[in-house]
């Protein structure tokens, strides 16, 4: 049982999102904007990156993945978008329209509002708009803050997800989950809520298979002050909720590579980071070929909810694809796209954090999280996190969910993948429903044993 329980609490909070500054936006010129990059890196659609030309891509990934393609472990397939990748306009407008000097920091690197200095109970669109990148000492929290509340744009959802666990030799075991969210930040849906507590967010995550684990069922509230969260796991071996401490959140769970702070790059307190802003480059993007050329459609529903009516290819690793001569982790189906970057790093105020320096490759017109890279404690390079998004078209909505997340251990050349799209083993659709018609009752200590019945 023991071991069980350690193994779920793997998966409980390793789902999330984020996005931009004011230099990001609808891109009219994207086109071009795009063939200026390929000019750039003297890359072109359809070039294939091996051991045999890895040059071509030196300094446009992480130093780690370059050696990933040197060796042989993955082969990148060059691509372009075939649309806008951006976030739609009116949200990138938002905050240059309204936030503008709204906001700023609190001691602690928090978001307050500037005329009274009480945290907000609520914020829509970027509370950082103008950022001076290079005169502005804060520059690095602030775009991690913007990034943050970009999270919160798909207001009350859904999204189911699979954890694998894939080692030297191939594949593992898998976990399979329901992840939901309410949102009192970045959405329309909780403008007129009140927030009473000074809610950021609630979240349950639920495992729905293996039979041995199914149930078990975690339950987070994390405030806008940045205290720390309140998380609660039900066991459904004992039918009890505990109580559990949520300050441990950089500790691995039975040989997988995530920690909870990971979903989606970062889902930790931003606040408990010390951030810098170092510089802007060009990189290349990795995504599913599918996302280059198409949105995922999402269709209203009577209720209100949108839910993704295009079935998304997932992403196949080496250990799916027969003969196949890379490692059995490589996203072996996705393609890499050029784009511009900024690169943030973070380091932990508390000295007994699982991690030492962190460093972020935001997509700038989105402010994806798309590389995390890590460093131990002692300034050994550890980790390598890669997180492939889809664009999400919900009327005149477009925003980003997660695609895979990949995340490499350079010490134990182990694994973890997380999918969020196509099909899992299990051979379940995962399909996203955002805007679900109020359920905050439903994110209760009370009801968490409730959640799969």
């Amino acid at each position: 049982m023991i071991k069980n329980f350690l193994l779920t609490n793997l998966v409980f909070s390793l789902f999330i999102l984020f996005t931009v500054s004011s230099s990001n936006a609808y891109d009219p010129q994207w086109k071009e904007n795009q063939q200026a990059l390929f000019e750039e890196t003297n890359l072109k659609p359809g070039d294939v990156i091996g051991k045999n030309n890895w040059e071509k891509i030196k300094g446009l990934v992480p130093a780690d993945m370059e050696k990933w393609v040197k060796e042989g472990k993955v082969i990148m397939n060059i691509e372009s978008f075939k649309y806008d990748a951006s976030s739609d306009d009116e949200w990138d407008q938002y905050g240059l329209k309204h936030n503008k000097g709204k906001y700023t920091l609190h001691a602690n690197g928090n978001v307050i509002e500037t005329a009274t200095g009480n945290f907000p109970k609520w914020v829509y669109g970027y509370p950082f708009p103008d950022i001076d990148l290079k005169k502005d000492p804060t520059a690095g929290i602030k775009l991690s803050h913007n990034r943050d509340i970009n999270r919160g744009r798909d207001g009350i959802f859904m999204g189911p997800f699979t954890v694998e666990w894939i080692g030297a030799k191939g594949f593992e075991r898998v976990i399979s989950n329901n992840y939901y969210r309410y949102n009192f930040w970045g959405t329309q849906q909780t403008k007129n809520d009140g927030n009473a507590s000074g809610m950021l967010f609630m979240e349950a995550t639920v495992v729905i298979a293996p039979y041995d684990v199914a149930g078990t069922a975690q339950l987070t509230y994390r405030k806008t002050d940045g205290s720390e969260d309140q998380l609660y796991v039900y066991i459904p071996a004992i039918r009890r909720t505990k109580r559990m401490s949520g300050a441990n959140r950089s500790d691995p769970f039975m040989g997988s590579d995530f920690t909870i702070d990971d979903g989606n790059g970062w889902l930790g307190h931003t606040s408990a980071m010390k951030w810098k802003y170092l510089k802007e480059k060009t990189g290349l993007m990795c995504i599913a070929k599918f996302c280059t050329e198409n949105y995922t459609m999402m269709g209203q529903e009577s209720d209100g909810r949108w839910k993704a009516v295009t079935d998304v290819p997932g992403i196949k690793t080496g250990w799916q694809v027969k003969g196949q001569t890379q490692v059995p982790w490589s996203p072996v189906t996705s393609v890499w796209v050029p784009r511009k970057f900024y690169i943030i790093e973070a380091k932990p105020k508390d000295p007994y954090y699982n991690m030492g320096k962190m460093e972020f490759w935001l997509d700038k017109k989105t402010l994806w999280s798309q590389y995390k890279l890590m460093w131990d404690i002692a300034g050994e390079y550890w980790k390598t996190g890669s997180f492939m998004c889809q664009f999400m078209k919900w009327g005149n909505n477009v925003t980003q969910s997660s695609n895979m997340h990949l995340f490499y251990d350079n010490k134990t050349d182990h694994a973890t993948v997380l999918r969020s799209s196509g099909k899992n083993i299990f051979g379940r659709d995962l399909f996203y429903e955002i805007n679900i018609p109020d359920n905050k009752d439903q994110f209760t200590v009370g009801r968490l044993g409730t959640w799969t019945k």
